[in-house]
């Protein structure tokens, strides 16, 4: 694909044309090795989620998006805030706000895969868009796809089994939350600052303004306990361990390890909910199961997306102290330390991180101070507010997963 660094997937046909010919007909060789002489491909989703490309009979046209030079994008010194990288193809999200532009831009497989939001659907118009961490919707928050899983495992079973279309529906929604996961070495860090956007899933009949926090299982959090949570359950390493398959490399860290590490995860009701034991067993169970699949999909090992793995200054995948945040590096794997029984947490831990406020300048966290007026926006009187999970609307029950995240 010539829009984004993933090497998997199906790809169509695209093309690109230049302005005019007169600059080409005397460098035929030159021609032939531009975008618009050779024959280029990219996947369905990058040609259609770009708004200055187009679909017509099966084809991507990407002339609006190559230079006139024919050997770069229009968007080459633009970063992806996922993968780091300037090169390919980026889209940016479209919040705005007070006549703002959100200024942060992702490949739209680098988004696809880190659980932000890639949606043809805004509101009640048919937008083909993409939002970031923190302008997404509440569906695609950890929480809500964690819920949306466990949804399908309340479903009344025949004969008390159940059913493989049940099954596979509970893998699905696995294989989002694990991808989601394998990129919180990098999204762990606008968590702690900004939170998530989930709201409570309502049940038909339920009126919010007639419950208590408990009811709709809200659990308040600040920066400074979500630092605290992170660190604890050692959430950005434990995005970095998926992300290079570290479980695989001595035979059995995929079991009792894994299954530790990712217990500890799910013991953080400010970034999980407030899970009962039988739930959390549930996940990870079904997450471990996701994982030991070795699904390409997942984008775990020979099968992630390449980042941006030379440093430069304010790099959005490199630790304040120059450490790359995508690789465990002298970082112990997660889940590796033998815990007392009833121990959840590892103990004696200190590693690298851009958590915490009162430690770091945001200008840091954010890497990209320049723009934080346009991308932190603080609610003010009159915003429009978050529109609320329904059950009944809730995509696990109507659509299948791919029709959700499509």
């Amino acid at each position: 694909c010539h829009m984004c660094n993933s090497k998997h997937g199906a790809l169509i046909k695209a093309v690109a044309t230049p302005i005019s010919m007169k600059k080409w007909k005397s460098n035929s060789s030159a021609y032939k090795k531009s975008y618009f002489g050779r024959q280029i491909w990219c996947h369905p989703s990058c040609g259609m989620w770009h708004p200055k490309c187009s679909l017509t009979d099966g084809t991507v046209n990407c002339t609006n998006i190559i230079m006139a030079n024919g050997l770069k994008h229009i968007d080459s010194q633009k970063v992806c805030n996922l993968c780091g990288r300037k090169d390919k193809v980026k889209v940016q999200c479209n919040h705005t706000h007070l006549k703002k532009s959100c200024q942060m831009n992702f490949h739209v497989t680098c988004a696809r895969q880190a659980g932000l939001e890639v949606s043809d659907v805004d509101g009640n118009d048919v937008q083909f868009h993409i939002k970031c961490f923190e302008h997404a919707g509440c569906n695609y928050a950890l929480r809500a796809v964690l819920e949306d899983m466990l949804e399908m495992d309340k479903i009344p079973k025949s004969n008390g089994y159940m059913s493989f279309e049940y099954a596979s529906k509970i893998f699905n929604w696995g294989i989002l939350a694990m991808q989601c996961l394998g990129w919180a070495w990098q999204w762990s860090d606008w968590w702690v600052h900004l939170g998530d956007r989930w709201e409570p899933l309502l049940e038909p009949g339920q009126k919010e303004e007639d419950m208590t926090k408990e009811e709709l299982r809200i659990i308040d959090s600040t920066p400074e306990s979500r630092c605290r949570d992170a660190r604890r359950c050692r959430l950005a390493a434990f995005g970095a361990a998926l992300r290079n398959r570290d479980y695989d490399k001595k035979e059995g860290d995929d079991r009792k390890p894994l299954e530790r590490a990712l217990r500890a995860v799910l013991s953080t009701p400010s970034l999980v909910g407030p899970l009962i034991k039988s739930e959390i067993d549930f996940f990870v169970e079904w997450l471990a199961r996701v994982y030991r699949s070795k699904l390409p999909i997942l984008g775990f090992g020979d099968h992630k997306i390449p980042v941006n793995e030379t440093w430069e200054k304010d790099s959005c995948v490199y630790f304040h102290d120059e450490t790359p945040k995508f690789i465990l590096g002298n970082r112990p794997l997660p889940g590796k330390q033998v815990l007392k029984k009833g121990q959840i947490f590892e103990e004696g831990i200190v590693e690298t991180d851009d958590f915490c406020p009162e430690e770091l300048p945001l200008s840091i966290v954010l890497r990209s101070p320049e723009k934080m007026d346009a991308c932190i926006q603080i609610p003010k009187d009159g915003d429009s507010p978050k529109k609320k999970k329904s059950k009944e609307n809730s995509p696990c029950e109507k659509k299948t997963i791919i029709t959700r995240r499509v």
